[in-house]
């Protein structure tokens, strides 16, 4: 026997020693004549779209006088390393604090907006360059009437207020098919049951904060004026085809987000529903806890009451390009939580699947199993535990180095727990993926979903391209001016979400000239949450809503309310 034989009989030995370590060995059919043959396993082969490494080789990070600087020769790191990117992202925001700081929506879209100041020194309208704004006093609600960023108003020995969750966002509802039965819908996905049974808060930073106050987008009607201005300039009204109309203060004809804009969608599990749910706090892998008072009204009522409340999954969305760098993380130990897309993350923490000496180890593949039928298949097997993988050597020297996760959680106050910096917690999320584009280079969509936040669709889900549909028309956000979801179910019943590249069709009319029909947000579904100058009831702008009406403490309603589903 020749060398050459003899290394490649060792080589296939190794590779079926591979496969049999990570599959079921046994998913045979079973013929009338009693023989049998094994089925292939043609699941893999769709999985290898979603296994390719994200970030280049070249991709390196390090911690330089306690801030995170990319090495050289990465000049783009959002595109071209854009796992790496997305870590630096979830480092940059803990060490900020975005609990404690960063404006949650209730802050950024008042409840009673009262209108942006024209004038130095003018009453009942609010000021983006003071810190003394109406309602600023209120210490149960500071943003009932001016956007209200906490972190310029936090004293250094400050507690952290009980935050105010509500339910699940405004992009992600979906509703049932007609007919189906709700008891009988993918029981076994626990994903599924905490999506219908938690709280959110999503915050924003300073940058993007500060675009939606000083451009007085914080209420519908300065939405609706950037709309009408866009469309009167196609239309010829104003400066006309084929040019578009400067950038003025106060006169935006588009919504462009500054390029450090990022905002961040957190997940939140009320302890006693975690633990109804079968979630346990690992003390290997222990959860970012943190007290939120949930009076947001659902459509199944209030479901949460004031409490401890557990951080299992969370996204993170920056405009570090066009269409934004979208990275979702979960909680290591949430059932399912690489099924049916798998984990693609080539930076923070290599698979734990039994892989070869010469294959990548960014990729965990989804769980799979026999469906022992009589003509056997290969089938996804939800719901199951998936290892959290070994912290690579830069990972765990950027936690190192800007002190994440490195100490137990301490409570000061049982009654009002807050996460800190320190807290090993942090090192309990894994990175599910990231997405920055529509399409891959060879025209597939892209996907990318989180078992939590688009349990029901994960197959289906696209970060970006949901993203892309939140638009606003000459009434505002509200109606919605395009849905997220297609008039298609799965076998559950669960409507599907939409992905690969927007239609153009949805947003200007096929004619000349172009018609505006939706004005697209930047990616922000956020701006549903604005309300009429006022508090005024709907359709903005009519004789009613623009009559002044008394600030009332009467509750917000859901985002919910406001969705079809």
């Amino acid at each position: 026997m020749t060398t050459f034989q003899s290394r490649a009989i060792f080589f296939v030995a190794a590779l079926f020693t591979t496969i049999a370590a990570c599959a079921d060995p046994v998913c045979k059919d079973r013929t009338t004549e009693g023989s049998s043959s094994s089925a292939s396993n043609r699941l893999p082969g769709v999985m290898y779209f979603n296994s390719k490494p994200k970030d280049s080789a070249q991709c390196s990070m390090r911690v330089v006088d306690g801030h995170l600087q990319v090495s050289a020769p990465i000049s783009n790191p959002a595109m071209s390393c854009p796992d790496m990117a997305a870590w630096k992202l979830f480092a940059d925001a803990v060490t900020q604090k975005f609990w404690e700081n960063w404006a949650a929506d209730q802050q950024t879209w008042p409840g009673q907006p009262l209108p942006i100041c024209t004038s130095k020194g003018a009453a009942n309208c609010c000021d983006p360059n003071t810190t003394n704004n109406p309602g600023y006093g209120d210490k149960a609600n500071p943003a009932q009437n001016c956007p209200y960023f906490p972190g310029d108003h936090l004293s250094a020995n400050a507690e952290l207020p009980i935050r105010v969750a509500g339910p699940m966002s405004k992009a992600h509802l979906t509703s049932f098919a007609h007919g189906v039965n709700i008891k009988l819908l993918a029981a076994d996905e626990t994903g599924r049951d905490i999506r219908q049974s938690m709280s959110e808060i999503v915050f924003r930073n300073k940058p993007m904060f500060e675009y939606v106050f000083e451009n007085d987008l914080y209420h519908q009607e300065g939405v609706q004026a950037v709309f009408n201005r866009n469309s009167a300039n196609i239309s010829g009204q104003s400066a006309g085809l084929p040019y578009r109309l400067k950038v003025q203060d106060g006169g935006l004809t588009e919504i462009d987000l500054p390029v450090d804009s990022v905002m961040i969608k957190s997940d939140w599990l009320s302890k006693k529903r975690a633990e109804k749910l079968g979630l346990h706090d690992d003390p290997a892998n222990p959860y970012i806890k943190m007290t939120i008072d949930t009076r947001a009204t659902d459509n199944n009522g209030n479901i949460q009451q004031p409490g401890e409340h557990w951080l299992v999954a969370m996204h993170i969305s920056s405009k570090d390009t066009p269409n934004w760098l979208w990275a979702t993380w979960e909680h290591v130990n949430n059932p399912g939580r690489c099924d049916y897309i798998g984990c693609n993350d080539s930076y923070g923490y290599s698979t734990p699947d039994k892989i070869a000496a010469n294959q990548a180890d960014n990729y965990t593949t989804p769980n799979y199993e026999c469906d022992d039928l009589d003509l056997a298949s290969w089938v996804f097997k939800p719901n199951g535990h998936y290892d959290g993988g070994q912290r690579s050597k830069g990972m765990a020297e950027v936690f190192a180095g800007l002190g994440i996760g490195m100490h137990e959680s301490s409570a000061a106050n049982p009654k009002n727990i807050e996460p800190s910096i320190s807290d090993r917690g942090w090192l309990s999320y894994r990175l599910k993926g990231t997405q920055t584009e529509f399409t891959d280079t060879m025209g597939r969509p892209t996907h990318l979903a989180n078992s939590v936040t688009e349990g029901g669709f994960v197959l289906s889900s696209s970060c970006v391209t949901c993203h892309a549909r939140a638009g606003a028309t000459a009434k505002g956000t509200i109606p919605l001016a395009l849905g997220v979801f297609t008039n298609v179910a799965n076998e559950s019943g669960y409507l599907q979400s939409v992905s690969g590249a927007p239609d153009p069709n949805l947003f200007n009319a096929d004619n000349q000239p172009p018609a505006l029909t939706v004005l697209q947000t930047d990616f922000i579904w956020g701006f549903l949450t604005a309300t009429c100058l006022n508090g005024a009831p709907f359709p903005c702008g009519s004789s009613t809503a623009l009559r002044a009406t008394a600030p009332t403490n009467k509750p917000r309603p859901s985002i919910r309310a406001l969705i079809p589903h």
